[in-house]
């Protein structure tokens, strides 16, 4: 028989952080649980604020502890959870959870099952790293062998995918945000700006791995206060992770401690963005990154990396400024740019607004998922 009416649709996600891939997995859930009316559960390997969230909006969560079971116990935890809530399609999320999800749809009865691919590997792991490389062979096998679908968020990482999976089965669906939602967050914010408020503010907002390339953000701020000194501006690096002492560190060798500042990590980034001045995506490589969908949204103007699906979702620069070539003095460039021209932040700022809410809103990501559930469901009758 073919299914014509909503799937019930399973994620399976870490649930650890609360960054770019948990916020869209978050507002793809909502979207389509309040929304369209899909039924949604999800199941997490921790406990978290993505769990909160999912619960608020009434979505029916379990969370297997990975701090307490091991991955066969999960394995065995997933195949009962599958077979007592019997959904159409199993959505996986992130490298552990591929695998599992994958097998245990498998071993439940073959329930479809597709994964999104958030984002490109920060860097290929070492030869003698054994473990991490049967973790990658394991992880290809179950897209290769055992998904219906993988799911990329820009063209240039369905490109990349493309050279490893077989081209038919993947897609692409750009990210999306409930721009309504957006708005009724701004009506409650009190954008004044207290801290600095005679300073140009400009923020980076993300982990602190290699791949952000947070140092570039701090080199940045060096370059300026060097070769543009009448420009009074602050640096505010919102995040945490595995680098922050390294970065500490160079921001105390470079002198910069005075306007350069780690803020942590903000439960409510979107405010946040409302007190800069521009934001600044200087990452080595990005898929479809949130912060500049929620950036535009918000009407903070955005400097980044011309990277991945950056150009695109910035319409080739009229919406942001984009950097081709990955150096301090070209942020600082286009920095100090932005900073001396009130008619460019108007302009990109509005050009970003309508652009986002027409090509990135949360129900027509919502509607292209569901548009390959339907098509993954109907191909297993």
């Amino acid at each position: 028989m073919v299914i014509t009416s909503h799937p019930r649709i399973l994620h399976i996600a870490s649930g650890d952080l609360w960054a770019g891939a948990e916020v869209q997995l978050f507002t793809l859930a909502k979207t389509l649980h309040s929304g369209l009316g899909v039924p949604v559960s999800v199941v997490l390997l921790n406990h978290g604020r993505l769990e909160q969230q999912l619960r608020d909006t009434g979505i029916g969560v379990t969370v297997l502890d990975e701090s307490n079971l091991n991955g066969i116990q999960i394995l065995f935890r997933l195949v009962q959870i599958i077979r007592e809530q019997s959904p159409d399609v199993i959505h996986t999320h992130r490298q552990k959870e591929n695998t599992l999800g994958s097998v245990a749809a498998v071993i439940s009865g073959r329930v479809p099952s597709l994964r999104t691919s958030h984002g490109a590997p920060e860097h290929n792991t070492p030869w003698w790293k054994i473990h991490k490389r049967i973790i990658h062979a394991l992880d290809w096998f179950c897209g290769r062998f055992l998904q219906k679908r993988i799911i990329a968020v820009s063209d240039e990482l369905a490109f990349h995918l493309q050279q490893t999976f077989p081209q038919e089965i993947v897609r692409v669906i750009e990210n999306g945000i409930d721009i309504q939602d957006f708005k009724q967050q701004q009506k409650r914010l009190n954008t004044s700006n207290t801290f600095l408020p005679d300073f140009f503010r400009i923020g980076l907002a993300g982990r602190l791995s290699p791949v952000k390339r947070v140092d570039l953000f701090i080199q940045v701020a060096r370059y300026l206060r060097d070769y543009h000194p009448d420009l009074k501006a602050s640096f505010h690096i919102f995040g945490d992770g595995p680098m922050r002492n390294q970065l500490v560190a160079l921001n105390r060798a470079l002198g910069t401690e005075d306007f350069v500042f780690f803020e942590g990590h903000s439960d409510d980034i979107v405010k946040e963005l409302r007190t800069l001045d521009a934001l600044l995506i200087t990452s080595d490589h990005e898929g479809l990154p949130m912060i500049l969908l929620e950036a535009m949204a918000v009407q903070t103007p955005v400097i980044a990396h011309a990277v991945g699906g950056i150009p695109k979702v910035l319409d080739q620069g009229a919406c942001g400024i984009l950097v081709p070539e990955h150096l301090a003095s070209d942020y600082a460039a286009a920095v100090y740019r932005l900073a001396n021209s009130s008619q460019l932040r108007s302009e990109i700022t509005k050009n970003a607004l309508k652009r986002v809410a027409t090509n990135y809103s949360a129900e027509l990501n919502a509607r292209r998922y569901l548009a390959e559930y339907l098509a993954v469901s109907n191909q297993s009758q």
